[in-house]
């Protein structure tokens, strides 16, 4: 694959979008409204969880959107599974045009050198401009960037498949370890 590389700003290829959190008064647990991010508390390896809801709706990231923490810590990411309301500590991002996902792993594969613009001395933060000007090289092509994607998530699928049978055979070890079948 011979591939033509591009260097460009984030903002060229993708729309950011920073949240704003609503007044707490209007979060729940009881699921009403939309699904609330605050943070990243609730991120998981690539798809996050939820605890709260909020009635009160600012700012959305659409499905498939990559989220970002922008405050401490910073850089962690996720993709949203459906629509939601982001808060302070987080911003969605939305490639103008190709594939979401894509855009999740360029930023896995480059958010160290996203993180060297926080700034900050208690809590490190980045802002909408940061993300906006930061620098990302790319496949010109879209073609190409989808053969790099197709290749990143049988990884990611091989990874899932492997922590599924670690669960299993820590499952099975402690059994034994239960049952005294296992020395120690």
């Amino acid at each position: 694959m011979s591939l033509e590389w591009k260097t460009v700003e984030l903002k060229t290829i993708a729309n950011v979008i920073m949240g704003q959190s609503p007044k707490s008064e209007f979060y729940n647990e009881n699921f009403e409204g939309m699904p609330f991010l605050q943070g990243n508390k609730t991120f998981g390896d690539k798809y996050l969880s939820f605890e709260l809801y909020t009635t009160s709706i600012k700012k959305v990231a659409e499905k498939s959107s990559v989220l970002m923490s922008v405050r401490a810590p910073v850089g962690d990411l996720n993709i949203a599974k459906e629509d939601i309301c982001i808060g302070r500590g987080v911003c969605g991002l939305q490639m103008k045009k190709g594939d979401n996902e894509f855009l999740y792993y360029l930023l896995k594969a480059n958010i160290l050198h996203l993180i060297n613009k926080e700034s900050g001395t208690v809590f490190g933060s980045i802002n909408k401009n940061d993300i906006e000007t930061f620098e990302v090289t790319i496949p010109g092509d879209s073609k190409d960037q989808m053969k790099i994607l197709t290749i990143l998530k049988n990884i990611d699928k091989k990874i899932e498949v492997n922590k599924e049978l670690n669960k299993k055979v820590t499952s099975i070890y402690l059994q034994k370890i239960y049952l005294w079948e296992v020395e120690l």
